[in-house]
This record gives structure tokens, sequence and C-alpha cells, in this order.
């Protein structure tokens, strides 16, 4: 494991997008970073990073070194946490955000696991899809699912996963099972959209073919969990994030409809203010998200 630690400067020049930021979240100098990713570069012998381009951007070699190695950091990263725990209990309050619809199934088992180690903490979560101020709204940490252009934030992508279009199978067993997007439009379609909102589309693509035509759906509701209890009582065909349905599908409580379309990836990011840094008790909780995220 000779070249570990230019993995580990890698996956933090990665998720934070730039060799400054990463060299002071790493607490190391600029040059040397650079220099640990050129060597991790000559090992692989892959272009991993396009300097070229402003803000930076992984190669798709690069995306996909990512998203193997980081898994592995943030494991040895929770290890080593883990570790440190033992001798180290942390105490105060941490408040974070957290995006709406997935806060049960992503953040609910770290937080517990996060109080039992530290029974001295305290989380207060606010689920919101709108990104608060970190001075102002005094948060210490947030997670969201679209990337934020704000600057002097340090951004750290955790997970990636895409939407399905979904069914239940007593709605199939009454309708036919489209084979083509176009044959959409045959369908009672289900929506997450809100009230100003009168159409959506699904962008659907299909190697490098896509798809995509707005329509008015029959139901619409802001709320993921409440769609797909709409879905899996029969309702019509709706989108889901993947992680919500997975189990569903593997199941068979869902069917997934047009398999081999694919629906836009969503990213779920940590981010939090760079001139500020992460205190321990924020550090500490990151990991454990991390850690549990990695599993997905």
């Amino acid at each position: 494991m000779r070249h570990l630690d230019s993995i580990a400067v890698f996956v933090e020049v990665a998720r934070t997008g730039s060799f400054t930021a990463a060299a002071r979240t790493l607490q190391m100098p600029l040059s040397s970073v650079s220099r640990k990713v050129a060597e991790l570069e000559a090992e692989l012998q892959i272009r991993l990073l396009d300097r070229s381009r402003k803000p930076l951007r992984m190669t798709e070699a690069g995306q996909a070194y990512f998203d193997l190695s980081s898994k592995g950091i943030d494991a040895l990263t929770y290890a080593n946490q883990a570790m440190r725990g033992k001798q180290e209990t942390l105490s105060g309050t941490l408040r974070i955000t957290v995006p709406p619809n997935l806060t049960e199934l992503l953040f609910v088992k770290p937080i517990d696991r996060f109080v039992r180690r530290h029974p001295d903490a305290r989380v207060r979560v606010l689920v919101s899809e709108r990104m608060l101020d970190f001075v102002d709204d005094a948060i210490d940490l947030s997670f969201r699912v679209a990337r934020p252009a704000a600057p002097n934030l340090v951004i750290r992508k955790l997970l990636v996963h895409r939407h399905r279009l979904c069914a239940a199978p007593s709605y199939l067993a009454v309708h036919a099972l489209p084979r083509e997007p176009a044959e959409l439009s045959e369908h009672v379609r289900l929506g997450f959209g809100f009230q100003s909102q009168d159409s959506i589309a699904w962008q659907l693509t299909r190697g490098e073919t896509s798809y995509s035509e707005p329509f008015e759906p029959t139901v619409a509701i802001n709320d993921y969990l409440a769609l797909k209890a709409a879905i899996e009582q029969g309702t019509g065909i709706g989108e889901l994030p993947g992680l919500l349905c997975k189990d569903d599908l593997a199941s068979g409580r869902l069917v997934e409809i047009l398999p081999d379309w694919r629906l836009p990836e969503i990213s779920l990011y940590a981010v939090y203010a760079g001139k500020v840094g992460l205190s321990k008790l924020a550090r500490g909780f990151l990991d454990e998200v991390a850690a549990h995220t990695a599993s997905f």
C-alpha cells in the first residue's frame, strides 16, 4: 500500500474540487498535494484530473477510480475514528441539515451510532430542501442533493444513485407494460412536483438516445415517501429515488418500468464552511455518515 497516502490525497482533491481546498483540509502544502496526485497518476498510468478546466474536474477514468477508492478511504477513516472513540468521547451540540425523504434511510442509523458512542453529544437535525446559511442559521454541517455553487465551501461527495420509474404489480395487472418511453403517455403518471409546477419531464436515456417529453401528472406530490405509497397502492407509474425503492424492486413489491432507459444520477454531498472548518464533533459525525453511505 505504498501509495495509500497519495490515494487519500486524490480522494480529497476530487471531493473538494480544488487542490487548494484539499491542501487546507489535509493541512498539507499545496505543492505536496499536487505532487502526490501526479505520482499516483504516474503509477496508474492514467490521467485522473483534467487540470485545464475551471473548476477542476475528474476525467472519466478519474471518476471511476474515485468511486472505487473513496469507499476504501472512508472505511479506513471510520476504522480510525472508531478506535479513537474508545479513548475519546466527544461532547457538545451538533446542528445539521439533511434533505427530505432520505433522512430515515441515510441518517437515522449514523445518528444512533454517534450518540451511543458519544453520550455527551447532542444532535439537532433540520430537514430542509433549502441550503441554509452556516453562520446566520448556526449550522455545522449540511447534507445536500444539489452541489452548492457558493464560494468558500468544502464539498464532499458521499453517494451517487439514480431515480427509477416504478409501478405496482396491481397496476400492471390491468395496464399493459410500456415497452418504449412514448407509451408512457397512455398511462396514469404520478410526479414529484410543486404547486407552481404544471408539468414535469422524465429525462430518459439509453446509450446515446434520449427521450424527454413534458407532461401534466395525474397526481403530483412534493414528498417522495407519499409518492411511493401512491405507487405501491397501484395508482400509476412514478419516479422514485433508487435508494427508496431498491428493496421493493428486489422483493417484487414494485416493478421497474423501462429498465433499459436510465434517469439522471443524483449525488449526495456533505457541505461545510471552508473558512471555519469542521469541529471534532462534526467530523466524527461525518465519518459515521460516510461509513454508512459507503454500504449502498
